[in-house]
């Protein structure tokens, strides 16, 4: 019996020997990333991909999108509704969504309200929109701010092409 076992344990070790300083050596890596890390990339990536696929039904409601991202601080909103030239400059700007949060602003100044102030039709497929944003701080309130975007039809939605 003795015999067997170490017959059987020369072999092994032998062989794994033999495998190892083999040209062919096979490399073993192994990935450190924690699994919730990896699981985490490819949520992003889908809700990605989904957002690539929705969009707003009317230039309004592209407008609304775009204010509810600055009174959230969520950058998402933005990407959601930006057409795809402005979605490239998004992610060139803030980094690919499966590495960074597209967190906006700052703790201060918060946005208290807003309202659309003017919706401009150009043509059947393009509208300027402006919003005036009205902010606080904790002293009080602060500036209003104004952007423009121009929305542009994408098939049966809408999206924004450009931010002024």
């Amino acid at each position: 019996m003795k015999t067997i076992f170490r017959l059987s344990s020369t072999v092994i070790i032998t062989m794994s020997l033999l495998i190892l300083s083999s040209p062919r050596a096979y490399s073993f890596q192994f990935d450190t990333t924690p699994i919730s890390h990896l699981q985490t990339k490819e949520q992003v990536k889908f809700f990605r991909e989904a957002l690539d696929e929705l969009g707003a039904t009317s230039p309004t409601q592209v407008a609304k999108i775009w204010a509810k991202a600055e009174q959230t601080r969520n950058g998402v909103y933005h990407y959601a509704v930006a057409c795809d030239t402005l979605k490239a400059k998004i992610i060139k700007e803030w980094g690919a969504p499966k590495e960074n949060y597209w967190i906006i602003g700052a703790s201060s100044p918060w946005l208290t309200s807003y309202e659309i102030v003017s919706n401009k039709k150009l043509n059947n497929s393009s509208y300027e929109i402006k919003i005036k944003y009205f902010w606080a701080t904790s002293s009080g309130p602060s500036d209003p701010t104004q952007t423009t975007l121009l929305i542009a039809r994408r098939g049966d939605n809408w999206c924004v092409k450009a931010v002024k």
